[in-house]
Order: structure tokens, then sequence, then C-alpha cells
């Protein structure tokens, strides 16, 4: 499918990415054939982008045959209906864009399960708004328009109810699963089996770090969220020194509060981890945005106290020299096994208090 992406930058948000919005637009197998921003003091309050702007991007949609806009913003549901209305083309926003390819990348009951969830709240406020406009327009009038108006809010009340019950019952489903999968890790615990996640930006080469280290065969793609549900695999480091590794998801800037809810079950693993691997991707150009990216998500879940191994990746094909080095930092390549001795012998030290003896 054909798409633009489009931009506003406020001053609330300076933060556009057109570039990233672009692979993740790839990703989802949109075809990108055009961009367009705008620099503003505040959205505006019908379509989000100044009424000419919203002219020219329909002229840009007629020249290209676009067949979807991509905002790197957040317009409400109000602004989404109105440009929809005026556009005639589908409009999404990033946050929607991301939970298109999770929802195309999750292949685990609770990965599709996760996902519905998010996508339901995501779309719940934009329901509303359209279910509002719809209402209003079936009421009105004179000689019974009151009544209309009624019908109206009443099937409203319905749907907010039951979307509402649709959300409660799929968390309760992701609670009863989270409840089993905190019942498999307190059998890991009282076995004393140590923890390892591997965390990092989407696209810093944790997959393929996975399947170094245990063959997993785990995808591994040049594409952003090329893998969505953790996988887990015991690593065998020495005799009577064995853990379990788990690869999660990529993590991303502005990440919506509502999909770290969705997927708390999922990054609950890494909360509850003896030791995390953070990679590191040596060949981005934004290399110090997703690394602070990944510290604030891993603070945000309650994941911030524990030991970290910083794993600077791809280093057979690039360096940086803004990630300090350290005693727990490594330079790694998952493809060529570069710094794998030294990070099996680092782990060693830090969960079990003993080098490797590799003779």
């Amino acid at each position: 499918m054909k798409a633009i992406l489009v931009a506003v930058i406020t001053n609330q948000d300076n933060s556009v990415d057109l570039e990233e919005l672009e692979l993740l637009a790839n990703t989802a197998d949109y075809e990108v054939l055009g961009t367009l921003t705008q620099a503003r003091g505040l959205p505006d309050k019908t379509y989000y982008l100044g009424s000419g702007k919203v002219h020219e991007l329909k002229q840009l949609l007629e020249a290209t045959e676009a067949e979807i806009v991509i905002f790197d913003n957040e317009p409400n549901g109000s602004h989404f209906n109105n440009l929809e209305d005026i556009l005639q083309v589908d409009v999404i926003d990033r946050a929607t864009l991301i939970l298109q390819i999770f929802a195309k990348h999750a292949t685990s009951n609770e990965g599709k399960l996760q996902v519905e969830l998010a996508l339901k709240k995501q779309n719940m406020p934009r329901a509303m708004n359209k279910a509002i406009q719809l209402s209003r327009q079936g009421g009105g009038g004179g000689g019974g328009g009151g009544a209309r108006r009624g019908g109206g809010e009443q099937m409203l009340e319905l749907d907010r109810r039951t979307i509402r019950e649709e959300i409660r019952a799929l968390q309760q489903k992701l609670k009863k699963m989270g409840e089993e999968r905190e019942l498999r890790r307190q059998k890991r615990k009282n076995s004393r089996v140590k923890s390892v996640c591997i965390v990092g930006y989407t696209n810093a080469g944790k997959s393929a770090l996975m399947n170094n280290l245990v063959k997993a065969n785990v995808l591994e793609e040049n594409k952003l969220f090329a893998t969505l549900d953790p996988v887990s695999r015991k690593l065998w480091l020495a005799p009577n020194k064995v853990l379990i590794l788990t690869d999660t998801v990529g993590f991303i800037s502005r990440l919506p509060h509502s999909f770290i809810e969705a997927f708390k079950s999922t990054l609950e693993e890494t909360k509850y981890a003896d030791l995390i691997l953070h990679v590191v991707n040596l060949e981005s150009k934004d290399i110090l945005k997703e690394y602070d990216v990944v510290i604030d998500v891993l603070q945000s879940i309650g994941a911030g106290d524990i030991p970290i191994i910083t794993l600077l990746n791809k280093h057979d094909i690039a360096d940086s020299d803004v990630i300090p080095t350290g005693e727990n930092v490594i330079y790694t390549s998952a493809k060529t096994g570069e710094g794998m001795d030294c990070l099996k012998d680092k782990i060693c030290q830090i969960l079990f208090g003993e080098s490797i003896n590799w003779q």
C-alpha cells in the first residue's frame, strides 16, 4: 500500500523522526511515496495540520495515488475523523503503525492477545469520537428530536460499555497467562536457575546474539520489530553453570504507556532477571538516543537496579566512541562471534562469582 508520511513540529513536540517512521512503514510493508512537514506553535484544532497544509496534502495524495497517511505525531480521534472525511483515505499515527507491525509478527496466543488489547485501547477514543459524531447527526430537529438524541446517547453508552467489556475480558485472559508465567518463574527461582534477559532498541541485533549463544533459530531481519514474542533457551556456560536466556521485544522511542501496560507480562521477564544484556547498535546514527530509550524503559518497568552488561554490537562493521567503555562494556559482533567468549566469562563472573576455565 502506498503511503505519505506527515509530521507537525510544535512547541510541545520537537522529537519528530521521519527516517525512523519510514523504517517502521517499510516494516509494515507500506511504500513511502512522499513526506510533508509543518512547523507551528500548536496543532490545528480541526485537522492537526493547518488548512493550507491539508490542501497541499490532498494534492500530494492525488499526485502519488497514495492510499494512506501516517502521522509521526498523536492526533486525537476528532482530528483523524476530520482528516479522513476531507482526504478520503485512511489516516493513522505512529502508535497504530507499530501495533500493525506487532500484529503481523505476534505468533503466540499471549502475543496476539497483547496486540489486540493494545489496539482496542489505542482505537477506543477514535471510535468513541466517531460514535459521538454519528449520534449528533441522528439527533436534533423539532418534534421528537429530543427522543432521537436520547436514543443516540443510549447507543453511544452501549458502544462504550461493549468496548470496555472487551478490554476487561482481554485483561483477564492476560492476567491468567501472567499468573501461569509467574508460577513457572517461581519454579525456576526455587530451582536456583539464573535468568538473563537480552534487551535493546529494535534492530540492535538481539536475535542474532541469541542465535550465536544458544542456536535458537530466532528470525533475524534488518527490520524494526522483526521478532515480537520472547524466546527463552538454556545456556550452559560451564559444568554446573546453567542459566535461562530470554530474547525480548525491541524497545523504541515514544512507546505509548498503553503498550507497556499491554505487554506488561512479557516485559516482566526482564524485571525479574538476575542479569540484563543491553545490546547497542554501533551502526546507528542515533546511538545515544537509543541507549537512553532502553535505560528509560528499564526504569519504567522496575528493572533499573538489575546488573547490566552493555554489548556494543555490530563491531565488525561499525565503531563509535560516544558510549563510554568500562568494566561491564564489551565490543561484540553477533555475526562473527567477536566478544562472545569475553561475554560468557563476564556473565559467569557476575552470576556465579568466578571466571570460566577455558582450558
